[in-house]
């Protein structure tokens, strides 16, 4: 598995890459690599788990209108 660097941690200029684990044939590939705005925000019960960052499709927040 590919190591997180710091665009799947930490936001600049408000935005980051989602840092939710792609699999392939049960294989690591990588990350999703979407532009992501912040951390996942928490549920109950979710699929993707992002260690880090996270694109509004993971669960992350959406941009937010300047």
């Amino acid at each position: 598995m590919a190591c997180m660097n710091k665009h799947h941690q930490e936001l600049t200029d408000g935005v980051g890459k989602c840092s939710v684990p792609m699999w392939s044939g049960g294989c690591p590939a990588g990350f999703c690599d979407l532009p992501a705005y912040g951390k996942q925000i928490p549920q109950p019960y979710r699929q993707a788990y992002a260690p880090g960052l996270a694109c509004p499709f993971h669960g992350g927040p959406i941009k937010k209108e300047e």
